[in-house]
This record gives C-alpha cells, structure tokens and sequence, in this order.
C-alpha cells in the first residue's frame, strides 16, 4: 500500500471544453488515501471521476463494502466503500456536480505528480498526461472553505 494526493481542480476557463495550457485552475479538493502500491495515476483518476460523478444512492447502498460501485474491479482495502461515499457527500456538499472534461486531477506518491485532464473523448479511461499547470489558485478543502460553503458562498 501507498499513500496518495489526489488533488481536484476545476477549470475554471473551460467548463465543458477540453483543458489548454494557460487555463485558469482553482483547487477545489485534496484527498489522501493508501492505495495498493501499482496503482496508476490513470486508474486513480478514472476511480475518482466515477465517485465523484455517480449518484449517491448508489454509493450508500455499497458503503460496507470494500467499493460502493458496482462492479467495480479496482483494488480496495476493507472499509473503502465508506471513503468513497463521504468524499463524494463532501464534493456535493461543496455544490459541486462532478469532473468535466476540462477539470484536472493530480495524483502524487513518493513525491512525484501525475496531472491527467479526461480526453477529448470523454471516456472514463481515456486520460491524458499534463505537464504541471501554472495557472492555479484556492487551497483545496480548508475548515474555512466549509465554513465559507455553510454561510452560504462557493468558493474552494
């Protein structure tokens, strides 16, 4: 098992239109989570957009799991299905809806990142590699960022 940063930000130039160099990001998550060791970037983030993107109730109902989706043949550790559904209950309750084609995910382990953008194709599993982005802003989730979504704004 590894310890891994998964970072989420949102394109905020590029809603719905594939990420460009120079797009403006701004970092709306940070999740860390042990994960067997050969795990890819690519399969990390396929993992990721599929959670933070699938109804809750399917998540609910595999919460006791080792994975809340179904069919899911990613490797897990026993408890992982519960991991899974309350990352994606915050994610929503930060008014977010899910990962668009322009959004990026950064995955890091022993120091080194893997930032992938979903590719033109919009397939789960079609990842494409990043060089790191430079226009980047927000710290992620923060007990002020909370603080900041109860009192009713939407910043990250």
């Amino acid at each position: 098992m590894n310890l891994f940063r998964i970072d989420l930000y949102e394109n905020t130039d590029s809603r719905l239109f594939p990420y460009e160099a120079g797009h403006h990001l701004t970092k709306i998550l940070t999740h860390w989570r042990h994960l067997p060791t050969e795990s890819s970037p690519e399969q990390i983030a396929a993992h990721m957009r599929f959670v933070l993107s699938i109804d809750l109730g399917y998540l609910q109902d595999g919460r006791e799991k080792k994975c809340a989706l179904p069919g899911c043949t990613f490797a897990h550790r026993d408890g992982d299905g519960e991991t899974d559904f309350l990352l994606a209950c915050t994610f929503r309750l930060l008014g977010r809806a899910g990962l668009g084609p322009g959004d990026i995910i950064g995955v890091t382990a022993n120091d080194i990142t893997v930032f992938l953008t979903i590719d033109a194709t919009c397939s789960p599993f079609d990842w494409r590699r990043l060089n790191p982005p430079e226009n980047v802003t927000g710290n992620g989730l923060t007990a002020d960022t909370v603080y900041q979504q109860l009192r009713g704004g939407h910043h990250a």
